[in-house]
């Protein structure tokens, strides 16, 4: 348990949450200790090809989706061990790299309650900022998940105005609500391009709010050098989804720039440090508008290091459907900038988290 958790999040020390907030937990749920038996066994079945890891991580999934099932039978209920496998269930998804969706109903039953999660102790405000990194990571890949801070009831709590304590990135410093603004205004623009119309001057003039929003977004990471940049980074990805929303899929010195300007941040990234458990994301966005060839080996080679450091599964189905996006703009296809729909044609859904 020790070696993933150490992964999974920008905390590998004693102050992990895995470590401090939900094994304590497991102790007194044999739900919750199943599933993290069975993500272990399925982050070990991963790195080693030994039979009895795969035997075990099944045995601890069957045990754990039991127990899930009987207490809540059917009905999503909002308490500490029932959440935490649910977050625990899909890492187990992310882990083995399951590019069918199987991670969907435990996010979907997570997130539906998401919103009752208005306590500030230490574990709701993990859980809150897990399922939001994840729901809002999710909507950039999916043609059906749509950000559910977007929901008309949805409410945030009080502590997200906490942006320094996250032990992820994105969610605590409101950069994500720049990304689920885009994710928007991209469902706005493949219905007009499904329709053969052109970008309208509504849909330009919100691009340039956010444009501007991005710009002025300061990162609040300045105590730790690591996380500052990887600040950066994902500040550079968000415009960079910006870009490859509203601008046409083709080559220019302008998207070229924004790339390899992402790609420097990536590299001040020591590939032995906790960053890389966020990189992900930043990674496939870059991936998805790198024109040149040169940028795509940087980019291939950090899937590579990304790979090497967790051994997460959902890695290496992020790089092939970046490939495939390249296929595509090599190609000169202007459906290029739609890798949502790309990866529904490829049968692909899975977590770039």
């Amino acid at each position: 348990m020790y070696d993933v958790s150490r992964v999974l999040t920008l905390i590998n020390d004693e102050t992990n949450p895995f470590q401090e907030l939900i094994l304590p937990i497991a102790v007194q749920h044999r739900g919750l200790m199943h599933s993290l038996l069975c993500l272990s066994g399925a982050h070990l079945a991963r790195k080693d090809r030994e039979p009895k890891y795969k035997i075990a991580q099944a045995y601890h999934l069957d045990q754990a989706l039991k127990i899930l099932r009987a207490e809540t039978n059917g009905r999503p209920i909002a308490n500490d061990p029932t959440l935490a496998q649910m977050l625990i269930l899909c890492l187990v998804s992310i882990c083995l790299g399951e590019k069918e969706g199987q991670y969907r109903p435990h996010l979907n039953a997570a997130c539906s309650i998401l919103y009752q999660l208005q306590t500030d102790t230490p574990f709701g405000k993990f859980l809150f900022e897990f399922f939001m990194y994840h729901d809002v990571a999710n909507s950039v890949t999916s043609l059906e998940r749509r950000p559910i801070c977007y929901m008309e009831d949805f409410c945030l709590p009080g502590f997200i105005l906490q942006p320094g304590a996250g032990a992820l990135l994105g969610v605590l410093d409101g950069l994500f609500g720049y990304i689920s603004k885009i994710t928007i205004l991209r469902d706005a623009v493949r219905e007009r391009r499904r329709r053969r119309m052109c970008v309208d001057y509504e849909m330009l003039s919100t691009a340039v709010a956010i444009d501007s929003q991005i710009r002025m977004w300061v990162p609040p990471q300045h105590p730790d050098p690591h996380r500052y940049i990887a600040a950066l980074l994902y500040r550079q990805s968000t415009w960079v989804y910006l870009y490859r929303t509203i601008q046409p899929s083709q080559p220019g010195a302008k998207i070229r720039r924004a790339v390899a300007e992402g790609l420097m941040f990536m590299q001040k990234l020591p590939e032995n440090s906790a960053t890389q458990s966020i990189l992900l994301m930043p990674l496939f966005i870059l991936g998805c508008a790198a024109f040149e060839v040169n940028q795509r080996q940087l980019i291939t080679d950090r899937f590579k290091s990304l790979y090497e450091y967790s051994g997460l599964g959902n890695i290496l189905a992020a790089h092939e459907a970046v490939e495939k996006v390249w296929q595509l703009m090599d190609a000169g296809d202007e459906n290029a900038w739609d890798w949502e729909t790309i990866l529904h044609n490829m049968g692909y859904d899975f977590l770039v988290a």
